[in-house]
């Protein structure tokens, strides 16, 4: 193992970074959709489940795709529910499953959100180019050029 006092850096640089483009997105989402960013997320993946044809998706499924455990997957949904963005019912196949479905104004939710995280991420990125927050390979990679151009640093 070595140790790498530019990776380690880089690393942390990157932590910062996403830190402040996530508080950007919450704001924005919130400010913008009414939702925050794991609630967006919630619905994204489920409509993405249904863009794939696999149907509903389960209770379990959603806390995997999510990052959250069963139970506050399950405090998400409920706030979901009463928001009408989704519909739950009991499973067909089995009676023990909740399968979640998306309502028509999830799926306007869903497109109106994204255009606010494209412009959240745009804009916190332009930031930080900017302010020259970040080293030159970090903004590279934020900026979407993913090959390294053979500097080193």
């Amino acid at each position: 193992m070595s140790d790498d006092p530019v990776m380690v850096e880089r690393w942390s640089a990157m932590a910062g970074v996403h830190r402040r483009i996530e508080a950007r997105i919450e704001q924005d989402l919130r400010r913008y959709v009414g939702l925050g960013a794991r609630e967006f997320c919630a619905l994204s993946v489920l409509r993405r489940g249904t863009w794939t044809d696999k149907g509903p998706l389960h209770l379990g499924e959603l806390a995997v795709a999510v990052g959250l455990s069963p139970s506050a997957t399950s405090r998400l949904v409920a706030r979901l529910e009463v928001q009408g963005l989704i519909t739950l019912r009991t499973s067909p196949a089995d009676r023990r499953s909740v399968e979640i479905e998306l309502t028509g104004a999830a799926h306007a939710t869903v497109l109106a959100g994204t255009s606010v995280l494209h412009r959240a991420v745009t804009d916190a990125v332009s930031r930080l180019d900017a302010e020259g927050a970040v080293d030159e390979y970090l903004l590279r990679y934020l900026h979407g050029e993913s090959r390294d151009t053979g500097t080193s640093g």
